[in-house]
């Protein structure tokens, strides 16, 4: 479940960002969270069935150690054929709770930081089987894949900023290794609250900077995402967090709002406005490290306004206020038939130069893969829920025939797990649970749940089967399922409520466990690892595991999963997972949609990889 844009954070492997809502965030997303799943399984099946010799592997496994350059094997991706300039204006569906990169757990946040940080390295769009160098210049991994040795680019620069206690402007000074080990220390603080990330990082055994441009690292095991994680480090500022050479609080950490709606990075784009609930404004960073290795973006400035209302965004886009916007499935279908939106759509592997836009086309048309799956979960912490005959009777009761047609329009996949279902880690022998109410009654009598008053609602040891299920304000996608899951509950003898909830205060009931059914996705990196979201650690606190899912060989095979160097032998162990999940049904499996986006014929530079857009490769007519 991965593309990662250059400058996509650690964080974004997560995908607790994840936590998004239906359909709008989806398409959001893609700009900073697109990882190249259609291209999974070649990219495996290149790789070595070995790989337990990793001795000097830097760009990818198998390859030669990364040597310093001039110009990034990325540089072809971008357009350096005229100055940057002009300005590419976007819209988000709600404002953010925080912009800091360790606490933060929202796309729409990740996103914007992303814009504004960089990585050690990055995944090769066209090869992501590859790493290609970023912060870092080079480095060398040991053979049993545990010790990574890291050399730092010398001359990247931090964003100058004015402190927002003194007022005082810091000038931009450099990075150094001791900021990539600030940030681990701080996600590793117990008393920060990164729970989501810290779990990432319970197998890093040490992080030390030999001196200010060399990193080392050490793994306590074997972990077939060592290095992905080891380059997806972001630096964090102490210079911005403990100003003065003052002391880390923890507490001022997480909760300094004026910090925290800063962002102080090293990226190729410097945050320069915030007006709360309107609007973003970025704007290029001219002594970003990147420009002089031709990956500095075309575009000067950006603006990401904030416009809750999806009819709004798209009123907006016609009126060539917007120049890009993810579209929900059903305007795709019903709204962009004719001009100004072009006849021909761009699809995986097509540039906008092999598809000109014609005469009276001024909007152009954009389709691929999602890297997204959307689920139905439960609080298994519930009694309502903790027979597995019950949540599969609930599976067959969720009609996912109708919503792919009803709701996506056709636009997507039904799947039955948390893999990528085109990769090798999906079981190709497990299929969706059908849709079959007269089963699901079944099952739940043999559960115990009969309607013995005959009110029409199910019961069992004087308790009803009624439940409340969150759902999120202004989002029709997610109306629309639940709607169409509560009209089928019913005619098993379930009732199911709604509770209508914003975006911020819905996370903090998933954060609080204060919740009986919720509404969510997560998006799907290159390699799947299933520990923060499936194993039973992750439980407390604010960890991904929000539904606390709790089964011993599932943990079993999550550690087993980590450890395992050998691709076909971790297939078999994500595959045994997957089929525990199906038989265990934690969630009900909803939707992988297609990605839907309109760009304006302004931009230019467009390429369609496998699963998205990279809207950093744009350029923009002024």
């Amino acid at each position: 479940m991965e593309k990662r844009s250059f400058t996509t954070l650690a964080v974004q492997i997560l995908l607790l960002s994840a936590i998004i809502f239906f359909g709008i965030v989806l398409v959001n997303a893609l700009d900073r969270n697109r990882r190249e799943m259609f291209l999974l399984r070649q990219a495996i099946e290149r790789m070595p069935r070995n790989v337990n010799n990793l001795q000097a592997a830097s760009a990818g496994v198998g390859q030669a150690p990364a040597a310093p350059m001039e110009v990034s094997p990325l540089a072809e991706y971008f357009d350096n054929t005229a100055a940057p300039g002009g300005v590419l204006r976007s819209a988000i569906a709600s404002d953010v709770g925080t912009l800091n990169p360790v606490t933060g757990n929202e796309a729409t946040a990740s996103r914007i930081i992303g814009f504004c940080t960089a990585t050690l390295g990055v995944r090769d769009y066209r090869q992501p089987e590859k790493f290609v160098p970023m912060i870092a210049e080079s480095w060398q991994q040991s053979a049993d894949g545990r010790k990574i040795n890291i050399k730092l680019r010398k001359n990247v620069l931090w964003h100058d900023f004015i402190d927002p206690e003194s007022k005082k402007h810091v000038p931009e000074q450099e990075v150094t290794a001791h900021d990539f080990v600030f940030y681990v220390e701080v996600i590793r603080n117990p008393q920060v609250n990164a729970m989501a990330l810290r779990g990432y990082f319970e197998d890093l055994e040490s992080i030390r900077a030999v001196s200010d441009h060399e990193l080392e690292l050490v793994w306590k095991n074997q972990y077939f995402r060592s290095l992905e994680m080891s380059l997806g480090l972001i630096p964090l500022p102490r210079h911005f967090y403990c100003p003065n050479q003052s002391k880390f609080d923890p507490e001022k950490f997480n909760y300094d709002h004026r910090r925290n709606d800063m962002i102080v990075g090293c990226g190729p784009y410097k945050l320069i406005e915030h007006t709360r609930d309107q609007r973003f404004v970025l704007k290029r960073f001219d002594n970003y490290f990147g420009n002089a290795l031709g990956i500095g973006p075309a575009v000067e400035t950006r603006v990401l306004e904030v416009v809750k209302a999806d009819n709004t965004r798209f009123q907006m886009l016609l009126a060539g206020e917007l120049d890009e916007l993810g579209l929900s499935p059903e305007q795709w279908i019903k709204r962009t038939n004719g001009r100004p939106f072009s006849k021909a759509v761009l699809t995986a592997g097509k540039r906008d130069s092999e598809q000109p836009l014609q005469k009276g086309e001024t909007l152009r048309k954009v389709k691929s893969p999602g890297n997204a799956y959307f689920y139905i979960g439960y609080n298994l912490r519930n009694e309502l829920f903790a027979d597995k005959r019950v949540r599969q009777a609930l599976t067959m009761l969720c009609n996912r025939e109708r919503i792919l047609k009803e709701v996506y329009y056709g636009q997507g996949t039904i799947i039955s797990g948390p893999f990528f279902h085109q990769s090798p880690y999906c079981d190709p022998a497990v299929k969706p649970w059908p849709f079959d109410i007269e089963k699901a009654r079944e099952l739940l009598k043999s559960a115990g749940w009969r309607d013995r008053d005959g009110d029409g609602i199910l019961d069992k040891n004087g308790k009803k089967f009624v439940f409340t299920a969150l759902q999120v304000s202004g989002n029709p996608i997610q109306e629309k399922i639940l709607s169409i899951f509560k009209e089928d509950l019913a005619r098993a003898g379930i009732d199911m409520k709604l509770a209508v909830l914003e975006w911020p205060i819905y996370i903090n009931k998933l954060e609080k466990r204060e919740f009986e059914v919720c509404s969510l996705g997560w998006s799907m990196p290159f390699e799947s690892d299933p520990y923060q979201v499936w194993h039973s650690s992750q439980r407390s606190g604010t960890g991904s595991n929000h539904i606390g899912f709790a089964n011993a060989r599932g943990d079993e095979l999550i550690e087993a999963i980590r450890r395992t160097l050998d691709v076909q032998e971790r297939i078999k162990l994500c595959r045994e997972f997957h089929r525990l999940l199906h038989e265990e049904q934690p969630y009900i499996f909803l939707v992988m949609p297609e990605a839907l986006q309109v760009l304006s014929g302004r931009i230019s530079n467009v390429e369609c990889f496998p699963l998205g857009l990279n809207s950093e490769f744009f350029r923009i007519a002024q």
